[in-house]
């Protein structure tokens, strides 16, 4: 009898260590991490025996469930991209449902059972079906989820706010618990107050699913709105352009008849260094950067004019980008961003009485596009989530989340790292 119970109790934490990393899978994006990735079931088992074993020598209910909630917070941080509120919410969640799980079938069975006392024996053969019933709850959450796993849409105070629900549940059990009464009652009561608690968390997660789709639909109407704006104010680049050259067109006749006359009347000395100073003027009116490509080219030459009329400087690295893959709104929507903060930024250098140049790369190597636009800052900023902060925690960096929607969009990588004296933005597509 006792080898059989201690071969269901390492059964029935098999079916837990399974269910668990089942419900992370739902909610968490697994690293990439070859046979240490294939080895976290038997890291997590291992661990959830150890905790067990130190469970019932501690005899302590509370302990324990804080144990395994550690626990199970250092494996989401080992194994899955994660904040360590990610971690906190998720296993604190994942171990509310267990243990409801586990007091709602003991609760039926106080209520549907004649004696008022339970053997060791019979609450241990009564723990198989609550893990079952905890299996079911998580196959319906991630029914309800449906794969949902970025949560840029959430600040950091709906997350402390959503997890006060797991942390009010797993207070509420353990009060259930060690005020445990054998009056049938109390046990409806509890028996209530349980299913209360699992519908109540159901509802959090419906919400917080509603709360992120919510947000994707308000980022998508945002990338939409940038594209429109974006395709504009490439229109009204292009017809400032225009406008320029056409009045520099009647400015270089003009020049250009005083040469005609200077020459005529014997002066080829001046007419010389007319038209010496007429071409300088030409070279730096023409395009600064030619990529093959009409977009890229317009929206550079564009930001490159742009810039030096504030006093910034633009060093460019260009490769042939004729074969680039994006449509014009998107690459509008890359380009204009990144130069715009860059630009953003060199102001504020210039008025602090530093120079401002900003590095543009943009290149194709190995069948990939590499746009790299590094500028000088007045302060750092800090970097959080890939999320620009200024110094009173608001976000800062213009269009930086609609970069990250043309980047996700291709299967691409955007990373954005700052220091003391530099900012740089580098895109892999």
């Amino acid at each position: 009898m006792e080898i059989g119970m201690w071969l269901l109790s390492f059964f029935l934490m098999a079916i837990e260590t399974w269910g668990s990393v089942y419900f992370f899978d739902t909610f968490m994006e697994r690293k990439r991490m070859g046979r240490l990735e294939r080895s976290r079931y038997i890291a997590l088992y291992l661990a959830t025996v150890t905790v067990s074993f130190l469970g019932e020598y501690l005899d302590s209910m509370g302990i324990k469930a804080l144990l395994v909630i550690l626990v199970h917070i250092v494996f989401c941080k080992v194994y899955y991209w994660a904040d360590w509120q990610h971690c906190i919410f998720f296993s604190s969640l994942n171990y509310t449902i267990l243990f409801l799980a586990d007091l709602l079938s003991l609760q039926i069975e106080n209520i549907l059972i004649i004696k008022n006392e339970m053997y060791v024996s019979e609450v241990t053969y009564l723990i198989l079906p609550a893990k079952l019933v905890w299996v079911c709850l998580i196959f319906i959450l991630r029914k309800i989820w449906k794969g949902k796993n970025s949560y840029e849409g959430l600040s950091h105070k709906e997350w402390w706010k959503f997890g006060m629900m797991p942390l009010f549940t797993v207070t509420a059990m353990l009060l259930m618990y060690y005020c445990y009464s054998s009056d049938k009652k109390v046990q409806a009561s509890y028996l209530f107050f349980t299913v209360g608690l699992i519908v109540m968390n159901f509802l959090v997660m419906e919400l917080m699913k509603d709360i992120l789709e919510k947000g994707e639909l308000l980022r998508e109407s945002a990338l939409t709105d940038q594209k429109k704006e974006s395709q504009l104010a490439y229109y009204r680049d292009m017809q400032t352009v225009y406008e320029r050259q056409g009045r520099k067109m009647h400015d270089y006749k003009n020049q250009i008849r005083t040469i005609q006359v200077l020459i005529k009347e014997g002066d080829p000395q001046a007419a010389v260094m007319l038209a010496e100073r007429l071409t300088e003027s030409i070279l730096v009116e023409m395009s600064a950067v030619n990529t093959n490509h009409p977009v890229v080219n317009a929206v550079l030459n564009q930001k490159f004019h742009l810039a030096r009329e504030q006093g910034i400087s633009m060093i460019f690295k260009v490769g042939d980008m004729s074969g680039m893959r994006l449509d014009e709104e998107e690459t509008v929507i890359l380009l204009s961003n990144l130069l715009d903060n860059a630009i953003h930024e060199c102001v504020k250098v210039v008025k602090a009485g530093r120079k401002a140049v900003i590095h543009i790369k943009l290149v194709q190597e190995d069948g990939k596009i590499i746009l790299s636009v590094k500028n000088p800052v007045v302060e750092k900023v800090q970097i959080t989530d890939g999320i620009v902060l200024d110094s009173n925690g608001g976000m800062h960096g213009i269009g930086l989340p609609n970069v990250k929607a043309v980047v996700d969009k291709y299967g691409g990588d955007f990373v954005i790292s700052c220091d003391s004296e530099k900012f740089q933005a580098v895109v892999m597509l």
